[in-house]
């Protein structure tokens, strides 16, 4: 019986990365830009925009350790509003201007070509600060997201790019 019960249990042990390598959690991806980008001007934020490519370790290291955090700390009315897309992905979907687009022509219009890249724009798609590309590599990725949420925070308020106030 002990022998069965230590069976059962080192085949539970070989499921369980299996099952967490599965399950990652994922941002919400976008179907309709200009949806989320007055969501975020309802709310007075900038919209933040991953551009990610599918089984790049950087873009996880981003979304898991950064990003996703973001979305799970403080209050909800203080989270941000946050869209991935997959720079080679042919997936339809509404853009900022409202008609039907891709979101590989989404990231070719803000002009990514590596992933990870995050971009903060306004409710219409301009630029609020400068786009962070590449993953952590020196350690500062905390650092670059909350100088570019600050910026594009502060740019929302004072009325420029989306006139959110």
């Amino acid at each position: 019986m002990l022998m069965q019960l230590a069976g059962l249990l080192f085949l539970l042990c070989l499921q369980t990365p299996l099952a967490f390598a599965q399950s990652s959690p994922t941002l919400p991806a976008s179907l309709n830009l200009q949806q989320d980008g007055a969501l975020a001007l309802s709310e007075g934020k900038p919209l933040i925009l991953l551009f990610s490519l599918p089984d790049c370790p950087y873009c996880k290291v981003v979304r898991q350790s950064y990003l996703l955090p973001m979305l799970r700390e403080g209050e909800p009315a203080e989270r941000p509003v946050m869209r991935e897309l997959q720079i080679t992905s042919e997936e339809s979907l509404v853009g900022f201007e409202g008609s039907r687009t891709t979101q590989a022509a989404v990231a070719k219009q803000f002009g990514v070509r590596i992933a990870p890249t995050v971009v903060f724009v306004d409710a219409t798609g301009n630029v609020l600060a400068a786009p962070i590309v590449g993953g952590d590599g020196h350690g500062f990725y905390s650092a670059y997201l909350d100088k570019a949420l600050a910026e594009s925070t502060r740019k929302i308020a004072a009325g420029g790019p989306g006139k959110a106030r």
